[in-house]
């Protein structure tokens, strides 16, 4: 295993702690305003972060990688559902999924267009 995927691993695992604390820690907005549904955008912008440092850490087939993002999601909704100061939403884990699968339809959308023109410059 090369040093660079160690490194890739170790920042995937603390991106992962961190926002597992995150989603299940009690929330108190401190006064602080918020607009309509911020939390959406939170669980979108995570699961993008998530999906790119998994992306790096385990470079498994796109299909794999949002299988196993989602039932992480999935785990994260269950166990909030289980505390009495958190709730589950299906909104949240669509914006999970979304999150993830913008990450890597964009890692696609580059790929393709990296491939495309090295095509072109070897033609």
């Amino acid at each position: 295993m090369t040093t660079k995927l160690v490194v890739a691993r170790i920042v995937f695992v603390m991106v992962l702690i961190a926002l597992s604390m995150a989603f299940l820690m009690q929330v108190s907005t401190g006064g602080i305003p918020r607009f309509e549904h911020a939390d959406k955008v939170v669980h979108f912008a995570a699961f993008f972060v998530l999906a790119l440092t998994f992306h790096r850490a385990f470079p498994i087939p796109i299909g794999a990688a949002l299988v196993v993002l989602t039932l992480y999601g999935l785990a994260i909704e269950w166990a909030q559902h289980l505390l009495p100061y958190r709730s589950a939403s299906a909104g949240d884990l669509l914006a999970d999924a979304a999150g993830a699968v913008s990450y890597y339809g964009l890692f696609w959308w580059r790929f393709e267009r990296k491939r495309k023109r090295n095509k072109q410059v070897s033609s």
